[in-house]
């Protein structure tokens, strides 16, 4: 997980586990000292053992994850698509993403250690694991991109940007597969941006940009299939940087909505010539993250680390001068994120305390812009 100094306790409803099942589980554990609650939907047919893929499914500002399952009718989608589908509750019915006077959960903390959790219980392939939501649960995926891309294989935001802070501070780990979904008529998250948070077009820019792809995209009119006011328009800017893609689906009058919804879910047209939900499964399931990092076959490359062997207190690490807004992240044994830190502008030398790690080998990673440089270290 992110932070290991997190304390967590497990406590979910469990069922009996048949050779093969359906299944809807409530789930909680205490994080950061909050009691925080997930529902998780195992598909038709998923047996005890089996890895399949996860994806997160974070609910709007006001909502919670009951009704983010009932308007998108994932479960529905898994059955079909053999996937884990888990729909979090966010503190207060809100996503930590950036705006001034919202929630400050950990909430990249809460969802790493929630991924742990699932792995720990139901096997989910670790790199398969994939983040959509609709409006504040949008800006949450997008945060995830930013801050877990070692974790989060794809995205795939709905009527949800970049705040200002996160677009600025967005330091990637990796390039992200990214689907974009918004309404040209959203009045609630203006789709020309404002309010604290970018534009479409300002997010689509910054990933398009990150993940090196062409500079044109190709445009396409999807079927008008039902007369409800809307139409939609799909960009896709591929190839980009490993394997990586990016695609918009611009709903023509679209209002901040979840297209191809059951119900009601938000305000103004609702798009329903496409179904999101199918939409957001058939672009995600086509990435993966490489696998776990085998940290000892990995050649030291450009940095200084001492004291190594390291004993539970302060690791400095020295490294060539980097482009500004540079960072060092920490893998573990397992080639997950332990850690990370910020590299103050113009240093050419950071200490960082490595209490919060476990004893044994691990992975420090400098990158910025494109740049990245990592060796090897033990903790005693």
């Amino acid at each position: 997980m992110l932070n290991m100094k997190k304390s967590i306790i497990i406590s979910l409803i469990f069922l009996c586990f048949a050779p093969s099942l359906r299944a809807q589980i409530n789930g909680n554990f205490i994080f950061d000292g909050i009691s925080r609650s997930w529902i998780v939907y195992l598909p038709d047919g998923y047996t005890q053992g089996q890895s399949l893929p996860l994806l997160l499914a974070l609910h709007g500002y006001t909502q919670d994850g009951q009704s983010m399952m009932q308007f998108s009718n994932f479960n529905s989608v898994a059955d079909t698509g053999d996937f884990v589908v888990v729909y979090p509750d966010g503190v207060d019915n809100s996503w930590n993403v950036g705006f001034a006077g919202g929630s400050t959960a950990d909430d990249v903390g809460f969802l790493s250690a929630l991924i742990d959790t699932l792995y720990k219980y139901y096997n989910v392939d670790l790199n398969r694991v994939y983040s959509t939501g609709f409006s504040n649960g949008g800006f949450m995926s997008y945060r995830l991109a930013c801050e877990a891309g070692n974790i989060i294989a794809a995205i795939a935001p709905v009527s949800g940007t970049m705040t200002d802070g996160a677009y600025n501070g967005c330091m990637p780990f990796r390039p992200v597969p990214v689907m974009h979904i918004h309404g040209t008529s959203d009045f609630v998250v203006s789709y020309n941006g404002g309010f604290g948070n970018k534009s479409v077009d300002q997010v689509i820019g910054y990933w398009t940009d990150f993940n090196t792809c062409p500079e044109n995209p190709v445009i396409e009119n999807l079927p008008d299939i039902v007369a409800e006011g809307s139409t939609v328009q799909r960009y896709t800017w591929s190839p980009c940087r490993e394997g990586t893609e990016v695609v918009l689906l611009k709903v023509i009058n679209g209002g901040h909505t979840w297209p191809g919804s059951t119900g009601t879910t938000g305000i103004g047209i609702t798009n329903r010539d496409i179904v999101a939900s199918q939409e957001i499964w058939n672009f995600v399931k086509r990435f993966q993250l490489q696998s776990p990092t085998v940290i000892n076959e990995i050649v030291s490359q450009d940095i200084v680390i001492y004291p190594n062997p390291a004993a539970n207190g302060q690791l400095n690490i020295d490294f060539p001068e980097i482009p500004k807004g540079g960072k060092v992240t920490i893998l573990n044994s397992d080639g997950r994120v332990s850690l990370v830190r910020i590299i103050p502008d113009g240093s050419q030398r950071i200490t960082i305390d490595i209490s919060m790690l476990g004893q044994g080998l691990h992975l420090a990673i400098i990158s910025s812009a494109g740049k990245s440089f990592y060796s090897k270290f033990v903790v005693q």
